[in-house]
């Protein structure tokens, strides 16, 4: 894995981390070898918008269990970390996208723990070891509605508190969170982040009824 040098250019700050562009060197020396096929090519906006939801409603602490889906290149992963000390798991099906996670984690001097899994493989064993689901941009497929409606469904039969989704405003996610209305107690919101542009879009937010 390449090694994380001091602040450069296509390198910037946003909620208290450091995140690379896709201009940066170490992004380019990573690309040689790790090829992302699933959309895991860049830092999505959504993540910012999780970032500014989770510091204005306090739901991160110190040594909650959270598990991003479809974590990508992990900018949010590593903010739970860094700004709470979250003990974090990003999950990916495509597994190309972990070097680029465990380049920014190293920057940042904190650990993401990566696992390779399908959502829909995803067992209420393994989720039973998790207080706070979380993702961005991941329900961008028609399918996904469902995929991740059952998720969340096993999810909270195994015990899990809190799932919160972002996303620009696709209408599978919008389906998400009908579905979910008529189930659980369920905030569908308009949010926006202020780091490190204005970017706007919705949050989903699921709790544990």
């Amino acid at each position: 894995m390449p090694q994380v040098a001091e602040q450069s250019d296509h390198m910037f700050q946003a909620y208290g981390i450091f995140l690379l562009e896709q201009k940066h060197p170490l992004i380019k020396q990573l690309r040689k070898e790790h090829t992302p096929s699933i959309h895991g090519h860049k830092t999505w906006n959504s993540s910012f918008l999780l970032m500014d939801y989770f510091l204005h409603n306090r739901l991160l602490k110190n040594d909650l269990r959270v598990m991003e889906l479809g974590c990508g290149w992990g900018p949010t992963s590593i903010f739970c970390a860094e700004n709470a000390g979250c003990k974090v798991t990003g999950v990916d099906l495509d597994e190309d996208v972990f070097p680029f996670l465990e380049t920014q984690a190293a920057l940042n001097d904190v650990e993401v723990t990566t696992k390779k899994q399908s959502f829909d493989k995803l067992s209420k064993k393994e989720l039973q070891n998790y207080d706070l689901l979380f993702g961005a941009d991941i329900c961008f497929w028609d399918q996904l509605a469902k995929i991740h409606y059952n998720l969340i469904r096993r999810a909270f039969a195994a015990g899990v508190k809190d799932i919160v989704f972002a996303d620009p405003g696709r209408s599978p996610f919008f389906d998400l969170a009908e579905w979910c209305d008529k189930k659980f107690h369920t905030e569908c919101l308009a949010w926006y982040s202020t780091e490190p542009e204005k970017f706007e879009g919705y949050i989903l937010h699921v709790r544990n009824n």
